[in-house]
């Protein structure tokens, strides 16, 4: 597989070369749109021409956000290549996996909004529904795919996703938005952008209500279903030498959660819940020094508060067996079943921007990061960590058209230890707007504090379960190679991205550990299990924006995975492709669609077709856009997991939007 693809992008490659020879080379091309070359920032923490990037990168830009209908942030990788999307456990846990590896649990990407990273490390996860960003707010996503932007540390393993909030100065006057479906769905969202001599804001905040799924797998009814309100404020200040932003965000959720189910066990007419607040603070500061040195500092807190609680009625026999007691057997005692997690972050960061020429660009950053949890349930008590970390990454043009770019980062964490991630790339420049690339990277998981130091039991009226242990699990290693060709042709405005890549892991730990195998295994939390594997694969992008306003993305994703682990296996989806085409009928009327379809996600294929008419209506004082639209899923399964089961497959859907 590995070397067929990679014979494709030779072969796409030497057809850029012949094309030369005709009229509209790529040299003409490039002559006419010089200025027309997009520009990236994730894979070396600074702008610089995609074309001149040695790794797999995705832009997800805000045309095609807001023209796509998605809803949830999350929802949008869905239209990155390799990715996959959905449900899990609960409707507000949603699996958001590149290449595989896990479903309970997204632990091997790293994501940040606005240079701030929101993953966790106490219980490895991006709690997706808890965060205080909108859709709507969001300029572009940016998806270094693979672990070769080693800037950012151990956790970006598989990839990096980086989302870039707009301006306000992009968003000024006020806008409300609302959508609801025949399935019980709804969104409201409102925001107001002002601007006043060098400041300008942006105050937003929204609701949204899913209903989730209907029933399990064996047809009894699932308590499944979240309610999450957000709010954020941002304030930029910016003059001809400096730039400072404060984000400020919280967030609400409200989530029905699955039934334990255990035998003498009974909820009654109870139903299990969970409530999670979280909030933020971000401070950037950016100061041009020079024309050719920029030093950035950036600050920011992060806490997370999450209750999760059973209202059961329990056995003396369970209580004497889990919790150590000396009770009745067939005695029945009620009370709430609590799990506790707090979670808090202080991260500071300087970072250096040396540019002495046109070829040669260094960047140089060190952090301090620390992070504290709180719980009786997983740690019985809390735990602080320590985490330092140092990067360089140099980008140098050795000769023309070849570029040669190098990355280090070195982090030392009070837990683990240290790690060094290593990063080689080289550009050839076929044009402006076109070249291939080969980059090999190495990259490091560190264990997560629940890998490494948790004392886990459940809080029963007050008292603790019989805890099980953990023993501590070495980091999980991955070595990626890539190749890849990119080409812009602005004329056309047609761009595409072909990559095939061969990653090889290593020490990979089960990601479902749960309570009842520890204690059957002798309260040994750890799993003496280590996964390896090889996966190889071709991934592929287009888009293209026409002048009359149509818009066409596709992604398409092939993965073959070579191991033991059945487990990991059932993790991996081969093959997930997506269209989606945006066309204008005229000046009001716009016709839209979507398609995604991934063979196997979970043992299960899934499949759907969403289609929606917007009318937009525009005067000197407003925009108004409405849009009615339906969704079928072409396939009869359940969703990644037995249990996600909906009844109805298809949907209809209406939304609104004034802009003011």
């Amino acid at each position: 597989m590995f070397r067929f693809a990679t014979g494709a992008i030779l072969f796409a490659y030497a057809g850029l070369i012949s094309a030369e020879e005709y009229e509209f080379s790529l040299a003409a091309l490039d002559n006419m749109l010089q200025d027309d070359i997009p520009a990236v920032v994730t894979p070396a923490r600074v702008a610089q021409p995609r074309v001149e990037v040695s790794s797999t990168l995705s832009v997800l830009s805000g045309e095609f956000i807001r023209r796509s209908n998605v809803q949830y942030v999350e929802d949008l990788l869905a239209y990155v290549p390799g990715f996959f999307v959905g449900p899990y456990w609960n409707s507000y846990r949603k699996v958001v996996a590149y290449h595989g590896t896990e479903l309970d649990r997204f632990r091997r990407i790293q994501v940040l909004v606005n240079g701030r990273s929101v993953y966790s490390s106490a219980y490895a996860r991006v709690d997706w529904s808890s965060l205080a960003l909108n859709v709507e707010d969001i300029e572009r996503i940016e998806v270094n795919r693979g672990p070769n932007a080693s800037s950012y540390g151990s956790n970006s393993f598989l990839a990096v996703v980086n989302i870039i909030t707009r301006s306000p100065m992009d968003t000024l006057g006020s806008n409300i938005f609302y959508t609801n479906d025949d399935q019980g769905n709804r969104r409201v969202y409102g925001q107001h952008s002002g601007l006043k001599d060098n400041w300008s804001y942006r105050v937003s905040a929204s609701q949204g209500t899913i209903d989730g799924y209907d029933r399990k797998g064996d047809g009894d009814p699932r308590n499944d279903g979240h309610t999450q309100r957000s709010g954020n404020m941002l304030f930029i200040y910016q003059d001809e030498s400096q730039k400072l932003d404060i984000d400020i965000g919280a967030s609400h959720l409200d989530a029905d959660v699955e039934f334990y189910e255990i035998t003498g066990v009974s909820y009654g007419e109870s139903t299990p819940y969970l409530d999670q607040d979280r909030e933020h603070i971000k401070v950037g500061w950016e100061l041009d020094q020079s024309p050719s040195h920029t030093v950035k500092l950036q600050y920011y807190y992060d806490r997370s508060q999450q209750t999760e609680v059973h209202n059961i009625d329990v056995y003396g026999q369970v209580l004497n067996l889990l919790f150590a007691q000396n009770l009745p057997n067939a005695q029945i005692y009620s009370g709430e079943l609590v799990s506790d997690l707090d979670e808090y972050r202080h991260d500071i960061e300087v970072q250096s921007i040396w540019t002495p020429n046109q070829d040669l660009r260094l960047v140089n950053s060190a952090s301090y990061r620390q992070d504290n949890v709180y719980s009786k349930t997983y740690f019985n008590g809390d735990y602080t960590e320590e985490l330092v970390r140092a990067s360089s990454n140099l980008n140098y043009r050795a000769w023309d058209p070849i570029i040669l770019n190098a990355g280090l980062m070195l982090e030392h964490s009070k837990l683990t230890g240290s790690y060094t991630s290593p990063q080689l790339g080289v550009v050839y420049k076929l044009s402006e707007q076109a070249s291939v690339r080969a980059n090999v990277s190495q990259a490091y998981r560190t264990p997560d504090l629940l890998d490494e130091k948790a004392e886990w039991s459940y809080v029963f009226n007050g008292i603790r379960s019989t805890p099980v242990y953990a023993t501590g699990i070495p980091a999980e290693k991955i070595t990626s190679y890539e190749l890849g060709l990119y080409h812009n042709i602005p004329v056309l405005g047609l761009s595409y991205d072909l990559s095939v890549y061969s990653e090889h892991l290593s020490n990979l730990s089960a990601s479902g550990k749960k309570y009842a195998d520890a204690l059957e295994d002798g309260g040994i939390l750890t799993s003496n299990e280590s996964y390896q594997a090889t996966i190889e694969g071709f991934e592929a992008e287009l888009d293209w924006r026409s002048q009359n306003g149509v818009l066409v993305r596709g992604t398409f994703a092939y993965q073959d995975t070579d191991t033991e682990s059945r487990k990991l296996k059932e993790t991996v989806t081969p093959l997930i492709t997506t269209l989606f085409v945006s066309l204008p009928v005229n000046d009001r009327i716009s016709l839209n669609s979507r398609y995604i379809y991934g063979k196997e996600m979970a043992t299960y294929d899934h499949e759907f077709l969403s289609l929606w008419l917007t009318h937009r209506a525009t005067t000197e004082d407003f925009t108004f856009s409405a849009g009615l639209g339906g969704t079928v899923r072409l396939d009869n399964n359940p969703y990644i997991r037995v249990n996600n089961v909906s009844d109805d497959k298809t949907s209809l859907f209406m939304f609104a939007n004034l802009s003011f």
